[in-house]
């Protein structure tokens, strides 16, 4: 996977000096001292950061010949090399670059006086992504197969009405395969006890998305009775709900700690493990925020997650 390089990070007056480089994997542990850095992964392996570019025709053109034959083709197939995936990624970093305040601003707009000294994506080895796709003139809806390095497929469609929303389609789906090895979304699981709605706006914006899912799942299990309150014992019982409702995103789950003690309350006290089992080998990848790396001893001592998992 590729890295998310952050230097010198600075919030609430808090200085972090080293410089610090994250590999996603499947199964990701960071601790909560580097909390910031999970949010900062959950922006950006969504994607968020593209509200802040604007369109450059220029762009579109130079960027891939590979794209500009997609657009001008019924059907088309091609490899995206590690050249070409190069400038993807550099384009990429150019928008991260010139806006690294205002996502800063955008994802914690609880704290003030934020800066950052660099937010870039690093390629860290050779990648190609073969492409295989088809377009409807008539009904301006483009399906996508993308390959990666000959591994993993994924299959995606869209619905367009400019060239650009072509051009941003695949750019998005390149850099998501390059950081997460899929191109799902994401879903943040936040260690917060208030659901409030209304007051969602004023949390950062990891909290903020948790907070909606959180009320999707409650109109969801409670047949849209808003105010029930979807009787969730522990963060265990969060967690398993989001499992359940989000089965085709990424998990972020922030502070896990102490949730061992829940889970040998279960009668099956491997429901969890086996969840989070079940999701990896769907192709969809867990993050997790710890206070205390013992903890997670269920988690790191299970074989079966062997070669997919890091901690940091």
């Amino acid at each position: 996977m590729e890295e998310i390089y952050i230097k010198n990070f600075i919030i609430d007056n808090s200085i972090i000096i080293e410089e610090k480089e994250i590999s996603l994997y499947p199964l990701t542990l960071i601790s909560n001292k580097y909390n910031y850095l999970a949010n900062l992964i959950w922006y950006i392996s969504d994607l968020h950061f593209f509200e802040f570019y604007k369109v450059n025709d220029y762009e579109i053109m130079s960027i891939s010949k590979t794209i500009s034959g997609i657009i001008e083709h019924y059907q088309y197939s091609a490899v995206i090399d590690n050249n070409m995936i190069i400038e993807c990624i550099d384009f990429v970093n150019d928008i991260l670059e010139k806006n690294k305040d205002n996502i800063l601003n955008k994802l914690f707009p609880e704290n003030r006086n934020k800066s950052i000294e660099k937010l870039s994506i690093l390629c860290t080895s050779d990648n190609h992504i073969n492409i295989n796709s088809s377009f409807n003139n008539e009904s301006n809806i483009i399906d996508i197969v993308f390959i990666y390095n000959n591994s993993f497929s994924f299959s995606s469609r869209a619905f367009f009405s400019r060239k650009i929303d072509i051009f941003i389609f695949v750019i998005e789906h390149i850099i998501k395969i390059l950081l997460t090895g899929n191109i799902y979304r994401n879903a943040y699981i936040a260690d917060y006890n208030d659901f409030n709605f209304d007051y969602a706006i004023k949390k950062n914006m990891a909290v903020r998305d948790f907070i909606y899912k959180v009320h999707e799942i409650n109109l969801k299990e409670n047949n849209n009775k808003k105010n029930s309150n979807y009787n969730i014992k522990n963060r265990y019982e969060l967690i398993k709900m989001f499992l359940k409702n989000y089965n085709s995103f990424n998990v972020f789950v922030e502070n896990f700690s102490f949730i061992e003690e829940e889970i040998k309350k279960e009668e099956n006290s491997n429901n969890l493990i086996d969840s989070f089992l079940e999701t990896i080998n769907r192709k969809r990848n867990i993050f997790i925020t710890y206070d205390d790396i013992n903890d997670l001893n269920s988690l790191i001592s299970d074989k079966r997650f062997e070669n997919n998992i890091k901690v940091y």
